[in-house]
């Protein structure tokens, strides 16, 4: 609740348990708006109404634990540490004050601890976990005028009341800052400890909670995630510990720090996953769930595998919520854009996503789930994890070491009067059986499945001891996909004429693609500023869309080889990601060397026919498009 809405709801209180008559009240309220106070502020400052009856009714209304910090014993070291967490103008303006660091929690009193805002700026400044605490606004006041005076600058009018601007400009200083600022006094303290944490385990956890450290992990993820990696990797070496990102699809290292490092970083990092920080001598799974990057609600997936260097971590950033993704925006062309798009409209039949892991399948099924989210629709999700929220969407968190299996999920939301059903992945052949049942039903399921193209993934099924039958009769459409990275378009330049790869860069096109490189202008990256020397800045995908025609149909059951089912379908249209990588290049969006690295060539130029319609070379016959 607002500020306002919390005075508002006091003075009722107040009101009913006859703590303060009317016309008391109302001086009061005259007195808080005059002085800028909250309505608790003002009844403590005007002695109204007794500490010993105020600080439980506020209690009762925010559901927070008391704590008075003026009447705290606070030590000089502790707000000294403090204050390299939340600088002391932040305190001031925000009116806050820390009274308590744990293992990776600071409890902070605050005016008002439903105040989500201040509780997530909190957060991102001081890469900790906050606990909010309640007290008056007097109470508060007075604490920070004992135990802050030296620390504090006199504000300006114009200054007063910004708290909100002030916490942003604090955090913005501390990414504009030099890292050897957070780098060095963290280094000096590691070395410092060196041979106690070698003889007393509990060094450990001193050290993690040192501000140095926790300012320095705290830098190198919001840096990272600012810069747009996906992931970052602690990858101890033996001799070194290198920290690397993934920005765009590709790894780089971003720093490389002492091996001496390799233990307190990663206990830190262990300690915001709420984990245990003593060495791991089994994999861990966890995840950071509060706010570290200011403005944008990250969750970091914490994967640990203890190797026999020390212990590499990798946190993957996810959003928890996101904006509405249209399909046009994943990089499709028109013509496989129209193909997804009809399959999708149908009222039943599987529709897989099938490419490696990092290769945006999520996306596409979170946009299909977008296009599909309609008032008249019902869609549930199970989704292990569940990366992003979707409003209108129930979405259901799935764990294959818990009762709530892919299996079990799936069996209940037959039960729920499902329009669209969505699994985060097909990974054994019951899940897939009563996928394709649900299909079968009057149900549109999407999923995913882990193969290189789209007609090895019929393969995969049948390989799953699928009938034939069921998997030629529920499945509609196999998407493959990649994510490319997009050139930089501040320093992209033309390629040299005749280099090695642009020789004979149309083999394996079909004739009707090969128009699209007659006057094209083919590119290749150069690296600048822009780009962090990489030539590149951004992804788009490209995509191989199988639809399952009656020839198709007929070759699943025959159980006929990928080979075959690729020819059938090239005949029928479908273009490969080669040819859609090849095309992306003649648009000027991605390089030669990118498509070729990750996509294969194609067997054999393939003559497109009218969608539906077999050469006669395969089966013999003409065949129309099923009806669906």
């Amino acid at each position: 609740m607002t500020n306002e809405e919390l005075d508002d709801r006091l003075a009722e209180l107040l009101t009913e348990h006859q703590a303060v008559t009317p016309p008391v009240l109302d001086r009061v309220q005259a007195f808080r708006l005059a002085e800028g106070r909250t309505l608790a502020g003002a009844l403590c400052e005007l002695r109204v109404v007794s500490e010993e009856v105020l600080s439980p009714l506020l209690g009762e209304l925010t559901g927070a634990r008391v704590v008075d910090p003026s009447l705290m014993q606070v030590y000089d070291d502790f707000i000294k540490q403090m204050n390299v967490l939340i600088p002391p103008k932040v305190v001031d303006r925000l009116v806050v004050f820390p009274a308590q660091m744990e293992l990776n929690a600071i409890h902070v009193c605050m005016i008002n601890p439903t105040d989500g805002w201040t509780v997530r700026a909190l957060e991102s400044l001081t890469g900790c976990q906050v606990e909010p605490l309640v007290c008056h606004e007097h109470g508060i006041r007075t604490a920070i005028d004992k135990h802050y005076a030296q620390y504090r600058s006199e504000p300006t009018c114009e200054e007063a009341d910004n708290g909100r601007e002030v916490a942003e400009e604090a955090y913005q200083a501390l990414l504009q800052s030099s890292f050897d600022e957070h780098l060095k006094p963290a280094l000096a303290l590691i070395s410092r400890n060196k041979d106690a944490l070698q003889r007393e385990p509990s060094t450990l956890e001193a050290i993690i909670r040192n501000p140095c450290i926790i300012r320095l992990v705290q830098q190198i993820l919001c840096r990272a995630v600012t810069a747009g990696a996906s992931d970052v990797h602690f990858e101890p070496t033996g001799d070194e510990l290198k920290v690397r990102v993934r920005v765009d699809g590709a790894l780089r290292t971003q720093h490389t720090l002492p091996s001496s490092a390799a233990i307190p970083l990663g206990a830190r990092l262990k300690a915001m996953a709420n984990v245990p920080i003593q060495l791991a001598t089994e994999p861990l799974d966890a995840r950071i769930g509060y706010d570290l990057v200011w403005g944008r609600g990250i969750d970091l997936r914490f994967s640990l595998v203890p190797a026999v260097t020390g212990e590499k971590i990798v946190l993957r950033a996810l959003d928890r919520t996101r904006a509405h993704q249209e399909l046009t925006n994943l990089g499709m062309d028109a013509e496989t854009l129209a193909v997804i798009e009809q399959t999708s409209d149908l009222p039943n039949g599987l529709l897989l996503v099938t490419g490696p892991t990092g290769s945006g399948k999520s996306s596409t099924l979170y946009a299909l789930l977008d296009r599909l989210n309609k008032p008249d629709a019902c869609l549930l999700t199970a989704e292990d994890p569940v990366e992003s929220r979707i409003s209108g969407v129930t979405q259901v968190q799935c764990d294959e070491a818990s009762d709530m299996s892919f299996v079990s999920a799936l069996r209940s939301f037959l039960r729920q009067d499902p329009d669209v059903l969505m699994i985060g992945e097909i990974r054994d052949g019951e899940t897939a059986d009563i996928a394709l049942k649900a299909a079968l039903t009057g149900h549109l399921v999407l999923s995913t499945l882990h193969t290189n193209d789209a007609p090895g993934a019929v393969l995969r099924l049948l390989n799953m001891d699928l009938e034939p039958f069921l998997v030629a009769s529920a499945l509609r459409m196999i998407v493959a996909q990649r994510l490319l990275r997009r050139l930089c378009s501040a320093c992209r330049r033309p390629a040299r004429p005749g280099s090695e790869l642009t020789t004979n860069l149309t083999r394996g096109l079909p004739q009707h693609a090969r128009a699209s490189f007659e006057g094209a202008t083919i590119y290749e990256p150069v690296g600048c500023t822009t780009c962090g020397g990489s030539g590149y800045k951004g992804r788009t995908g490209i995509f191989e869309a199988l639809q399952v025609t009656e020839p198709i149909e007929e070759l699943i059951i025959a159980r006929a080889s990928a080979a075959a089912i690729r020819t059938c379908a090239r005949r029928d249209g479908m273009r490969t990601l080669r040819e859609a990588g090849l095309l992306k290049v003649a648009a000027g969006d991605t390089s030669i060397s990118e498509v070729l690295e990750h996509t294969i060539a194609d067997a054999e130029p393939a003559t497109s026919t009218p969608l539906g319609q077999t050469d006669p070379a395969i089966d013999g016959s003409d065949h129309a498009p099923p009806s669906r």
